[in-house]
């Protein structure tokens, strides 16, 4: 039973010590529209990225899993089947291809960093058609919550003390 017991703890352990999943970046932006109502876009959000990264055009990037966040206080609800690319090396965190998603309000939006001429970030919606650049940032997120192998390890520790009370109970009521 002990031998059990200890196999399936070091199996869970050493199950949840792998790494984590995901990566979660934080954006925001802001600027002037080019044509179209309103004047001025804002935004911010938290993108996610797969774990495994890639090189593109020399930068490392991973894919982009999930966007959630606002647009002009328009809630962005589905992101189409093809997020793009989060690059964590090079000039922006975002190559001319850019995102895709959808806001609340229904508008189809795209989110790309602008090489030529201009070197800026590009923000379009369509219905309405809006266009212009805006100043983005994008940082990591540190996590909030222990990693699975810390839960694993916490529970490996409280077992373990928990086996040695009993057994401890064992022999005094052995001895006595």
């Amino acid at each position: 039973m002990k031998k059990s017991a200890l196999a399936l703890a070091a199996t869970l352990a050493l199950a949840a010590a792998a790494p984590a999943s995901a990566a979660q970046y934080m954006f925001q932006f802001s600027g002037t529209n080019l044509f179209g109502p309103p004047a001025q876009t804002m935004g911010s959000g938290v993108f996610t990225t797969s774990d495994i990264a890639t090189q593109v055009g020399g930068q490392t990037a991973f894919s982009v899993i999930s966007i959630t966040g606002n647009i002009n206080g328009s809630a962005i609800v589905a992101p189409t089947g093809s997020y793009g690319n989060y690059f964590t090396t090079g000039p922006s965190f975002l190559d001319g291809t850019g995102l895709r998603f959808f806001t609340a309000a229904g508008s189809d939006v795209r989110f790309s960093f602008q090489d030529a001429p201009v070197s800026q970030y590009r923000l379009t919606t369509f219905t309405p058609g809006a266009t212009g650049f805006v100043t983005a940032t994008s940082s990591a997120i540190t996590a909030a919550v222990p990693e699975p192998a810390t839960w694993a390890m916490m529970l490996v520790g409280f077992g373990g003390a928990g086996g040695m009370l009993r057994q401890r109970r064992r022999l005094a009521s052995a001895i006595a």
